[in-house]
């Protein structure tokens, strides 16, 4: 076998491995199912950790693996949490994920429309219902497709 095939297939797992881990954890530590904690960071950014999205209407940008928006940095500010740790570490991202979810379902109950409020929030403008209802249903497409690889 290759040793430069070898090398790549250890890289490209290896990163995955390590959100595996680190989704489970987070998981864990907030009382939210690890699968659909990745299923919402994989539709935020197909599991790119450095990706960043500086095109949302109201100025905002959003960070890392899970596009945390940058409305948290104040918030995340006095954990020593930076941006710039949101776009290099995707464990802190994933962690950090995790905090505003768990957050965000005890506020609001456990239920898909808290789920789409990670995306669009929880305005009842019909824009913000519609594209709640647009984001729940890739949510769901992203966890039956990851819930399928462990079958």
């Amino acid at each position: 076998m290759n040793i430069k095939f070898c090398l790549l297939s250890t890289l490209l797992i290896v990163p995955i491995t390590a959100n595996s881990f680190c989704f489970n954890e987070v998981g864990r530590k907030y009382n939210i199912n690890p699968k659909l904690l990745a299923a919402i960071c994989y539709t935020e950014s197909r599991f790119k950790p450095n990706a960043i999205n500086d095109k949302n209407y109201n100025g905002s940008v959003d960070y890392g693996l899970c596009q945390i928006n940058s409305f948290w940095l104040p918030h995340l500010k006095k954990f020593n949490i930076t941006k710039d740790d949101l776009i290099n570490n995707p464990c802190i991202n994933v962690e950090v994920s995790g905090w505003i979810l768990a957050q965000k379902l005890k506020q609001n109950g456990d239920n898909w429309t808290t789920i789409g409020a990670y995306n669009a929030g929880f305005s009842n403008s019909p824009k913000k219902v519609k594209a709640r209802e647009i984001y729940i249903s890739l949510v769901k497409q992203n966890l039956a497709y990851l819930n399928s690889l462990s079958n």
